[in-house]
């Protein structure tokens, strides 16, 4: 009997392990290994130092603080995946309209503007950084200029200039083979190290939650507008069907979310903002000193969505609980006889079935029901603290919206004209519109010990433009505390 078990679990396992092999190893990634170099990582970033402080005296940069937060996060999570040395990621944006991009040594990483302007989602820009991140990574401008200086030196004197004086023989070997800054050696790769970039670039892709698909398509998108190939992305960085195909191979090797991030309406935002600026100049109008336009945008909202007004307008509810000043380029829309919505155009969109407000302001009445411990027994007693109503109006908005958390510290008592108010903060990734979000919460408790509350929403980029909004809101808000609803 113990024989048939034994001989029934080993043909199974010989059966299991032929399946195994006969199957492609999951996640079996190709192992993508860095070059010859003379150089030390240490000496990469002393590289990559001067050869960026050199870039940034010739070329504009972008330095509005919004796009750039915008494009260092996406960058930071890529980087974070990079794997090789523990370079400190540094992410810049030339004001230029060209399509291009390119990295330094130690981790700096430069994309034009026209790169953030021509993506069509958050995976496709994210796909431009994750290939100059893998030059990095790789370590490919200073693979590069190794190969340079024993090509120009001879290999017999290497040892020896990579001694004791190593910051004396950096600077001697990068002088010797172009300089610091805008070295062809740091911006254009053989099709070798492209390739290796490509398939380094969609390995990171993967590991941060991007899809290497979209790698892809923004190469395609480019060869279909650009057949000429004039675009300085394609000139410096080809993207025939081979390397394509070598993408879309490396894909299968990975794990890929099955819902990866695309952030469209964010990266929508980011490219109205950077509208704002005005028309960038293209890299032969910089070279000439024919610049135009501001790199930082006007005191508006990132995300696309109309600045408010600093001019307000009144609104009373129909019951008479509450006035409230607003913005006058907003629209007020009453939710029977005590709510409100606020909201400019664009503010409200609709997810999956779901309206969304994206920017605004719910102002209603609400009535605590027991989802903080002991509430309903301390409101029949007449004991409900203005703290245990707002504890419970913030579990009800989490019920819905299980993503918002509350922000430590942020708390507070207000001193408004129609007496004391709360007001804590809440934020949080939406995964119906991918935006991060933060709802400010402001209630005062009524003589019946209900709420009249006021929540404030934005996407987290906006918050600060939109602050004195909310300061001016709350401040104009006057409750009637007779009212019972």
């Amino acid at each position: 009997m113990h024989r048939v078990h034994f001989t029934a679990a080993r043909s199974a396992l010989v059966l299991l392990a032929t399946l195994l092999l006969a199957a492609p190893v999951a996640e079996a990634q190709t192992k993508v290994k860095a070059g010859f170099n003379l150089f030390s990582a240490t000496q990469d970033v002393e590289v990559g130092t001067a050869s960026a402080a050199e870039v940034e005296k010739q070329l504009p940069l972008v330095t509005d603080r919004a796009v750039l937060a915008y494009v260092d996060e996406i960058g930071q999570r890529l980087a974070a995946k990079a794997g090789g040395p523990q370079f400190k990621y540094q992410f810049g944006i030339i004001n230029a309209s060209d399509i291009n991009a390119f990295a330094l040594p130690g981790g700096f990483v430069y994309i034009n503007r026209g790169i953030v302007e021509s993506s069509r989602n958050e995976g496709e820009l994210a796909g431009v950084l994750a290939h100059e991140i893998a030059h990095v990574s790789l370590r490919h401008g200073t693979h590069q200029a190794s190969k340079a200086y024993g090509a120009k030196a001879g290999l017999s004197i290497l040892g020896g200039l990579l001694g004791d004086r190593a910051g004396d023989s950096t600077a001697g070997i990068i002088n010797a083979v172009g300089g610091f800054g805008m070295n062809a050696l740091f911006l254009k790769f053989s099709r070798e190290l492209e390739t290796q970039s490509d398939i380094r670039g969609a390995q990171i892709l993967a590991a941060a939650g991007y899809t290497p698909a979209d790698m892809v398509s923004f190469f395609q998108m480019l060869e279909k507008t650009d057949t000429a190939r004039k675009t300085s992305w394609l000139s410096s960085h080809p993207a025939p069907p081979d390397r394509v195909v070598r993408i879309e191979r490396e894909a299968q090797l990975l794990r890929v979310s099955s819902q990866p991030t695309q952030r469209v309406t964010e990266l929508k935002g980011i490219q109205s903002r950077l509208r704002r600026l005005g028309t960038a100049p293209t890299m032969a109008q910089i070279a000439s000193g024919q610049t135009t336009g501001s790199t930082t945008a006007p005191a508006q909202t990132a995300s696309g969505v109309a600045p408010p007004s600093t001019r307000l307008r009144s609104f009373t509810s129909d019951s008479r609980a509450y006035r409230i000043s607003y913005p006058e380029n907003w629209k007020a829309y009453e939710q029977g006889t005590t709510g409100v919505v606020f909201a400019p155009e664009g503010g409200i969109t609709k997810v999956g079935g779901r309206t969304e407000i994206v920017h605004g302001v719910i102002l209603n009445y609400y009535e605590p029901f027991g989802n903080v411990s002991n509430s309903k027994t301390l409101s029949y007693l007449g004991d409900s603290s203005v703290e245990d109503a707002t504890n419970d109006l913030i579990k009800q908005i989490q019920q819905g919206d299980p993503h918002l958390n509350v922000v430590k510290n942020s708390t507070r008592e207000l001193d408004l004209d129609s007496g004391p108010a709360l007001t804590a903060v809440l934020r949080g990734v939406n995964p119906r519109t991918n935006i991060k979000e933060r709802l400010t919460v402001v209630t005062h408790q009524l003589d019946d010990e209900n709420l009249i509350y006021l929540l404030f929403a934005t996407p987290e980029i906006d918050a600060k433009s939109y602050s004195a909004t909310l300061t001016a809101m709350v401040e104009s808000i006057q409750i009637d505390d007779d009212f019972t609803n």
